[in-house]
């Protein structure tokens, strides 16, 4: 049976921080070690050795071959070559013959003029569309000044060298991952299948972790202390950790933890700390497979339909629900005007309306928290402007149906 997130939490204890580590080995750092391989791969190619040389002819004998292979390799007579790895090598590395704008012209280059072609790599392939050098860098960044430092380790300790450019121990040399003619790219395409598999690992709905961090990102203190069900020491442990800051629902101010009024303290994300870097991973993961995009909106579908919450009174919430239904239909956000800690207005663009009944905004976060946390809605700092999801037109929609209840 399927453990819940909130199982999970509870279960290994994610306010201590050495739960943190099994995140920091079993997860990212393989996943480092494959992208820096990958990206060694690709400034390889594009290096004097090989683009630097003003023909294929100039390169050095094992490599030149190698390159052939990449270049060409798969491609026969009156067949259809988007199997070949020459096809792979292109899309995936963006390596070619004079810069070609396409798989095909690079073959005809290399059909008309042999040894005698000028190697290229075309910015438009798929390790560049990551990009791959900044994800290496994001990831490293991560790893090492925020969860080693706050964990106490050293990167020796994970199996990366303590110095720049920090590669793994066991490094893998770019040219040993290219076939020689008549060779399979076994190596090649199993580091890129393991790649994009350890992404598809790391991404929401699918790592405890980085889920985790995602759900607590925007959430009112006491709701995070129910789900964990545990005290405020703990949830100051884990504020700390992940780098979430404490602010009032009244006046959106900033507050130190414990507080005597935890029922109107929410913990908000804060750039450059664990959680904001964890969950900055995310654009690089759907580049690396774009299906992880299709598991998170997957995800937030299947909160859709299990979240219930009751908006009461009805009569004053319906006001906010009726401008969102029609908002949405062309605009994905509002803006709140607070006064005392109470909602008066709401509004979008040149459309607003004043609320009849000045509902506390701190009744109305901890209300939408659920869906908040879900990925429907995300508001900013100051809790003003909220920005919807395109499917929480369905779910507003749900909510006015059924008169406050979803």
């Amino acid at each position: 049976m399927r453990t819940s997130l909130k199982e999970w939490a509870k279960e290994n204890k994610v306010w201590e921080p050495k739960t943190w580590r099994i995140f920091l080995e079993k997860d990212l750092v393989p996943f480092y070690k494959q992208a820096y391989t990958l990206n060694a791969l690709h400034e390889f190619l594009k290096s004097e050795k090989i683009c630097g040389k003003s023909s294929l002819a100039d390169i050095e004998d094992t490599l030149k071959n190698k390159i052939k292979v990449a270049i060409y390799g798969g491609v026969e007579p009156n067949k259809d070559f988007s199997t070949s790895f020459a096809k792979f090598m292109y899309d995936n590395f963006g390596i070619c013959a004079e810069n070609a704008p396409s798989f095909e012209e690079s073959i005809k280059h290399y059909e008309s003029w042999g040894d005698g072609i000028k190697v290229s790599v075309n910015p438009n392939s798929w390790i560049n569309s990551i990009p791959i050098g900044s994800l290496v860098d994001k990831l490293r960044d991560l790893i090492q000044w925020n969860l080693c430092r706050e964990l106490g380790i050293k990167l020796s300790e994970i199996g990366i060298q303590e110095s720049y450019p920090y590669p793994p121990f066991e490094a893998i040399e770019p040219n040993t991952l290219l076939p020689q003619a008549g060779e399979k790219p076994e190596k090649l395409v199993s580091l890129i299948n393991e790649f994009k598999q350890k992404a598809l690992d790391l991404s929401i709905g699918v790592n405890p972790f980085t889920t985790f961090v995602f759900y607590a990102r925007t959430i009112p203190l006491l709701v995070l202390m129910e789900y964990l069900e545990c005290d405020i020491n703990k949830i100051i442990k884990l504020a700390n950790f992940l780098g979430l800051k404490a602010y009032s629902m009244i006046d959106q101010r900033e507050v130190s933890l414990p507080t005597k009024s935890p029922d109107k303290v929410i913990l908000l994300l804060t750039s450059n700390s664990l959680s904001y870097k964890i969950l900055e991973l995310r654009g690089y993961l759907e580049k690396v497979d774009p299906t992880i995009k299709q598991v998170h909106e997957n995800v937030i579908k299947e909160a859709i339909n299990q979240i219930h919450v009751t908006f009461e009174p009805w009569k004053d919430y319906e006001p906010i629900f009726s401008f969102l239904s029609e908002i949405l239909k062309d605009r994905n956000w509002i803006s709140l005007n607070v006064e005392n800690g109470r909602i008066t207005k709401l509004r979008s663009g040149y459309r607003k309306i004043e609320l009849p009944s000045k509902i506390w905004l701190r009744d109305f976060l901890i209300k939408i928290s659920p869906i908040v946390s879900a990925g429907i809605v995300r508001f900013s700092f100051s809790m003003t402007q909220l920005e919807f999801h395109p499917f929480a037109k369905e779910w507003i929609d749900k909510v006015m149906e059924n008169e406050g209840k979803a």
